[in-house]
């Protein structure tokens, strides 16, 4: 039985792929979203589920989640996992931190409608 050699990609083709820039991938990778082995030649390789990563992360960002908080709930997935139940947990978890932000965002409107500094 032989082992499969997980597929390291470049901080390029991640970047590609998840439609982020080559800087963004740097950036999620200092945030621990991601993590990278380094080569012979010091160059960044990552596995594809970095891909995943860096969607879930974007998608957590869009409703206000910060990059600590998304890293926190991707941690508990191991690389190149492919435990779907994991997967799932982690964004189901992301979905109800996004959620709860949006109720905060909801009150304060709220609270801004009763002052009369808006009309809808």
């Amino acid at each position: 039985m032989t082992t499969q050699t997980p597929a390291r990609l470049t901080i390029g083709e991640v970047a590609s792929r998840a439609g982020v820039s080559a800087n963004a991938v740097r950036y999620y990778e200092r945030y621990r979203v991601i993590t990278a082995e380094r080569t012979a030649g010091n160059a960044r390789r990552f596995t594809v589920d970095a891909i995943c990563r860096i969607r879930l992360a974007v998608a957590a960002q869009r409703v206000g989640l910060s990059l600590a908080e998304s890293a926190k709930i991707l941690a508990e997935i191991p690389p190149m996992s492919s435990d779907l139940e994991k997967w799932s947990q982690a964004g189901q978890r992301l979905i109800d931190a996004g959620r709860a932000r949006i109720a905060e965002l909801t009150t304060v409107v709220d609270e801004y409608r009763t002052l009369g500094f808006l009309t809808n």
